[in-house]
């Protein structure tokens, strides 16, 4: 028997947060690990109709077993496109979910044939707490690698599942074919001394940045920032997505593309990894120099995790196999400032 697959509205993930907490300015700087989950992932939440059509394919999404298929808990995973070669696209988080990501690949569907998952504990992959590790999301991206009988993997990871795709590359390092790393979060943690400077100067210019007077003109060209009458719950969402948009993108005026949220972002996932950590944290740029596969770093000169690419420029410098692939005026959601220039990125890297 046939059973019929539903098409459903894709829903992306903004947390309720405190927008930006005070953040430490010496050279360690301590960014926040818990604003990091909330924000990475995040993306415009729309319906993106396929330009090919998949007739190889049963099924669009399916379910991906941790175990039985009758009584464990099990990822949720989606395919895109019709392509020959295969990308296994990694989402943010931890705790967000995969659909701003659609959107980022939706013109280069007849060139890959690309699958998403939603990491354990995230929106459409619920599992028990005390099943959410950082040891277990690695497992789970080897666990789907058996499932497609894939014996080299090409991963595409926004931040921090540019970090889930460096840290199965360290444990699997024969299943990689390529890393390619969107806005990729922290590759070094902790960060080396010798690295501490540019990062602290990284943070001074993101921090100048969120300041620019079009946050405030966006939010008063619609009346949010009145204290009488009180704001309707559809004001209070514009001005907390417009609030979003100068820490995520580098044109604010596209934040009404940012939808999705609140609830629908699972923010204990994000703690509960990071609780896991391995103790001595990790060196991916490290791992990297000892590898031979190719290694590509896709981030905007906006990003307020790297803010100016002064850390991704120096760390891709000296070595051969590794590329850096600057995207002017992008902010953190590359598809949404730069679409057109994110998908010429991604159609040259991913081949």
């Amino acid at each position: 028997m046939k059973i019929p697959v539903t098409r459903t509205k894709r829903h992306h993930l903004y947390n309720n947060m405190e927008m930006i907490q005070k953040m430490k300015t010496s050279t360690t700087l301590a960014l926040p690990l818990l604003i990091i989950g909330l924000l990475l992932g995040c993306g415009p939440q729309r319906d993106v109709e396929e330009s090919v059509e998949n007739s190889h394919l049963k099924m669009k999404d399916w379910f991906l077993s941790a175990g039985d298929w009758e009584t464990d808990p099990q990822l949720y995973v989606r395919e895109f496109g019709a392509g020959k070669d295969t990308i296994i696209v990694l989402h943010g988080g931890w705790g967000a979910e995969h659909s701003g990501l659609v959107t980022a690949v939706k013109d280069l569907g007849k060139d890959f044939h690309f699958f998403f998952y939603e990491q354990r504990g995230s929106l459409r992959s619920p599992f028990p707490d005390s099943l959410i590790t950082f040891d277990h999301h690695i497992e789970d991206l080897e666990l789907l690698r058996k499932e497609l009988k894939l014996d080299q993997m090409t991963l595409a990871g926004h931040s921090m599942g540019g970090v889930l795709a460096s840290a199965y590359a360290h444990r699997y390092p024969e299943h990689i074919k390529k890393l390619v790393l969107l806005a990729p979060a922290r590759l070094r943690e902790p960060l080396p001394e010798t690295d501490k400077e540019l990062q602290h100067q990284e943070y001074l210019a993101s921090v100048a940045y969120r300041n620019r007077p079009e946050t405030e003109e966006e939010l008063d060209k619609y009346g949010l920032n009145r204290k009488s009458p009180p704001l309707s719950s559809k004001e209070e969402t514009m001005k907390y997505r417009i609030n979003m948009g100068k820490l995520m993108l580098s044109d604010i005026s596209k934040w009404p593309q940012m939808t999705g949220g609140r609830a629908l972002y699972k923010a204990h996932v994000y703690g509960l990894t990071e609780k896991s950590y391995p103790p001595d944290g990790w060196d991916f740029i490290a791992e990297f120099r000892k590898r031979d596969y190719p290694v590509v770093i896709i981030s905007g000169n906006h990003d307020w995790l790297a803010f100016g690419n002064l850390l991704n420029k120096k760390w891709t410098s000296d070595i051969p196999h590794m590329v850096f692939h600057e995207i002017d005026n992008a902010g953190h959601l590359l598809w949404i400032d730069q679409a057109d220039e994110l998908t010429r990125a991604l159609r040259q890297h991913l081949k």
